[in-house]
């Protein structure tokens, strides 16, 4: 029996792991409770240079870690900071469909 050479995987671009790093934020906002959302930004502050992207924020790395662990709390100020760090920003979207608006009368009922 011949044995199937294999590679190791060729590493990613900075482009994709952003873009990776972006999904992944985006599919964990969608459906990952408040502590693994803040664990996901934790991974991914690891990988996106932990110490150095720390200072930005202003934090010291093991403080960062700590608020970004499953039983962290971060505050908004801080994930937006870390956001902007990496290049990446908060964005809001509505999920109501169908036209209605909060508050109307429609949505109500």
């Amino acid at each position: 029996m011949t044995r199937k050479k294999t590679r190791p995987p060729r590493p990613m671009s900075a482009q994709a792991r952003h873009e990776f790093a972006v999904a992944y934020l985006n599919a964990m906002l969608e459906d990952a409770a408040p502590e693994e959302l803040a664990a996901a930004l934790g991974r991914i502050a690891r990988a996106s240079g932990g110490t150095k992207l720390a200072e930005k924020v202003e934090l010291s790395a093991d403080s960062l870690y700590r608020t970004l662990c499953r039983r962290g709390n971060p505050e908004l100020r801080t994930a937006t900071a870390l956001l902007k760090a990496m290049g990446m920003r908060l964005v809001l979207q509505s999920a109501i469909r169908h036209g209605t608006c909060v508050g109307s009368r429609a949505g109500r009922d």
